[in-house]
């Protein structure tokens, strides 16, 4: 329920964003928040997760200094990273904000950083709640915004979202303070180390790189040799498809929270039956939702983003792809072996940037989504692949069973893995 009250707000915020700002305004706005977004996830190198990984397999290590030292690394090195990704664009109007983005940034990494160290406790409430209070932020400062301004741009809803994650991050740290995240750890087992630590986090972050490349190279293509109106429409066809992976998106959270570092034969069965019951149905789903594109898009943000229907038909189906190879891919994340999904990652990469310089300048916004929908394609086959190659498994079924069906009902009303 609370995947869905946060896909619904954040798709109101979206809207009205689009109808107030228009497709320059909402291009500048995705362009500034894009730089951001990269650098701060960037950043992160999977400190958050490998904390995450080696408390949850009850190795002793100082857990407080770590942390206290991540997050101060991920604040000061996205910083940096977003300041060297301003060289992407030459759009003045984004460099004329270079102060508010690069602020942006610092806060977006401490935000994303709790995201992960959040999913300490598998039941999610702090991240869920840490997920609404963002797009609840959000959306209640554009409105008023929007109630107080006789004229909003997207510098003033830049500000707002800063103050928003920088809340966020401010929230998290009391958070740990008051939980003690650091602390649980019974003594007398094996010790983790900063080497393996920070090599889970690195091995982690690769494929954490190669996810944000593969699913932004597009964007980056887009904002780098279009305009800024061109990105605009692409912009907001991207961002209108993620709702549709929203499901998919939270069941790999719990699936990575609920078995990280534990039973590996009860995280397979759980990621063979998350992968069977979402994966059929979504794309059922996006066939309807790109069925209707064309209505759906005109009538919602009106006609002058009439140029996202075909993006954005096209994006149902990657999203969907993605959603079930990222599902399958927490087989080996939360089991320890994240550099088979780097391994993947990089084989479903490769032709794809390899692609990319050929493609047609007229209408490149549909040659893109079409080459983000191969990448993702790819993805799925190696992914699927190398459950019989590297953990000599069965290849996972895709059509949802009975029991499957009986266990999706007890996870909407809350009776599952209780």
């Amino acid at each position: 329920m609370m995947t869905i009250v946060i896909a619904a707000l954040g798709f109101l915020s979206s809207v009205i964003t689009a109808r107030i700002l228009g497709p320059e305004g909402r291009g500048l706005l995705s362009g500034a928040l894009l730089i951001a977004m990269l650098s701060a996830n960037a950043s992160l190198f999977g400190l958050a997760n490998s904390f995450i990984y080696h408390k949850g397999a009850g190795r002793p290590f100082d857990y407080r200094g770590f942390m206290i030292l991540s997050l101060l690394f991920v604040a000061v090195f996205s910083v940096l990273l977003a300041w060297l990704g301003m060289g992407i664009t030459g759009e003045a109007q984004l460099h004329d904000q270079i102060g508010l983005i690069l602020l942006m940034t610092g806060v977006s990494a401490g935000q994303g950083y709790f995201y992960g160290l959040s999913q300490l406790h598998d039941r999610l409430r702090f991240f869920n709640l840490m997920r609404f209070l963002l797009i609840a932020g959000n959306l209640l400062l554009l409105l008023l915004l929007v109630l107080t301004l006789d004229e909003v741009h997207f510098k003033d809803i830049l500000i707002a979202q800063i103050v928003v994650s920088g809340l966020l991050t401010v929230l998290g740290i009391f958070w740990a303070k008051k939980h003690e995240v650091w602390n649980g750890v019974a003594p007398g087992g094996e010790p983790a180390t900063w080497r393996s630590v920070l090599g889970y986090g690195a091995s982690h972050h690769g494929t954490v790189l190669l996810s944000l490349l593969l699913v932004n190279f597009d964007k980056i293509a887009l904002l780098s040799i279009g305009t800024i109106v061109e990105y605009g429409f692409y912009a907001l066809a991207f961002t209108t498809s993620r709702l549709i992976g929203a499901v998919q998106e939270a069941v790999s959270t719990a699936l990575y929270s609920r078995f990280a570092g534990r039973n590996v034969d009860e995280l397979s069965h759980h990621v063979r039956g998350a992968f069977r019951l979402t994966f059929v149905p979504m794309l059922i789903l996006a066939a309807i939702g790109a069925a209707l594109s064309p209505w759906l898009i005109v009538w919602v943000y009106g006609e002058s983003f009439a140029s996202t229907t075909i993006p954005f038909a096209i994006l149902l189906f990657e999203c969907v792809i993605t959603g079930a190879s990222w599902t399958l891919a927490q087989r080996f994340n939360a089991g320890g072996r994240p550099g088979l999904v780097f391994v993947r990652q990089l084989i479903s990469v490769l032709p794809v940037f390899l692609a990319l310089p050929f493609l047609p300048r007229q209408d490149i916004h549909i040659y893109l989504s079409a080459l983000m929908l191969v990448g993702a394609a790819l993805r799925l086959i190696v992914t699927l692949g190398l459950y019989p190659l590297a953990l000599k498994e069965r290849i996972p079924k895709m059509l949802p069973t009975s029991s499957d069906c009986v266990a999706a009902f007890r996870l909407f009303t809350r009776r599952c893995y209780e």
